[in-house]
């Protein structure tokens, strides 16, 4: 089945695959590192940057925004959405190409899913590109509608598409390995 990644030689998919994920494995850390003081859990904002990214009100954007203000935390929101950009180049290549490896031996419906996947994960790097600038607006004061409501709907698709992928090549290869 046709993949993103069909035209990359099985000799490099591993050695590329690697590449992408020690990538993203780290970018994720200093991201978790830099964001680790905007998780405030007595102000409602238990899951920091997350938070912001399904804020679906106008409310909850201002407060969580306020908050961090007020604790000089809004730069460092910003600095972490800023690097985000960097990664969403990364993981969905990463995880498509995941795809690519895993479906490159197997046939039928979760075969096709994995394939499927494989390319519609390719559309995180777009919606989390939209969902940072969102977040980067809300940062700078607008939280008004309809910005809480489309970061929310942006990353719950980014959200689902990852999960879907993962549960797909994660099936596959269960069923693999029953085999």
């Amino acid at each position: 089945m046709q993949t993103p990644f069909s035209w990359l030689s099985p000799d490099l998919q591993g050695n590329v695959l690697i590449a992408l994920s020690v990538l993203s494995l780290t970018l994720m850390k200093m991201l978790s590192e830099i964001g680790r003081d905007l998780t405030i859990r007595n102000e409602h904002i238990p899951f920091g940057i997350i938070n912001l990214e399904f804020p679906w009100t106008e409310e909850r954007a201002a407060s969580i925004v306020k908050v961090w203000s007020g604790r000089g935390l809004v730069g460092k929101a910003v600095q972490q959405t800023e690097l985000d950009f960097i990664l969403l180049l990364l993981y969905p290549a990463a995880l498509s190409l995941a795809g690519t490896m895993v479906v490159s031996s197997g046939d039928g419906p979760l075969a096709a899913a994995v394939s499927f996947f494989s390319w519609a994960v390719l559309l995180c790097t777009p919606l989390d590109a939209f969902e940072n600038l969102m977040i980067l607006r809300m940062l700078s004061g607008s939280s008004a509608s309809p910005v809480p409501q489309l970061t929310t709907i942006s990353a719950g698709l980014k959200f689902l598409l990852v999960a879907s992928s993962v549960v797909s090549m994660l099936s596959m290869l269960a069923l693999k390995a029953l085999r």
